[in-house]
C-alpha cells in the first residue's frame, strides 16, 4: 500500500513538473500592407475601419468585403488593406513545439458617390 502511494505520489508530481514545463505564446507577424486611397477623394466617402480575425482558409479580400458590407450596408469598396498573422506557439515537454495561425485583416471601408 505504502508503495502505492509513493507511486501515486510521483506520478502526480510527474503531472505538474510537464503542465509546468508547457509554454503559450501569442504574438503578430505583419505580413502584407497596401495603404492607397482611390485618387480622386470627391468621389468617395469614407465609412470607417473593418477588422476581421480569420483562418488562412478563410482569409481574403472578399471576406474582408463581406464583413466591410455587414457592418456598413452602403460599402463598396475596402482600401489601405494590412494583414497580420496572430501566431500561438506553444511548447509541449520541453521540446515539442506546435505554431498555429490565425489572420488579422483590417482595412477602411469606402463608400463609391
Amino acid at each position: 500500500m505504502k508503495k502505492f502511494k509513493n507511486l501515486l505520489i510521483a506520478l502526480s508530481l510527474t503531472v505538474v513538473a510537464v503542465m509546468l514545463a508547457s509554454c503559450t505564446s501569442v504574438y503578430m507577424v505583419p505580413i502584407s500592407e497596401h495603404s492607397s486611397f482611390p485618387a480622386d477623394g470627391q468621389k468617395y466617402e469614407i465609412l470607417g475601419r473593418v477588422t476581421v480575425d480569420t483562418t488562412m482558409e478563410k482569409s481574403g479580400y472578399t471576406r474582408l468585403l463581406e464583413a466591410a458590407k455587414e457592418k456598413y450596408p452602403g460599402a463598396d469598396d475596402v482600401v489601405n488593406i494590412v494583414v497580420d498573422a496572430k501566431q500561438k506557439e506553444t511548447t509541449h515537454f520541453f521540446f515539442f513545439r506546435t505554431v498555429r495561425n490565425t489572420y488579422v485583416m483590417s482595412g477602411i471601408a469606402i463608400s463609391y458617390k
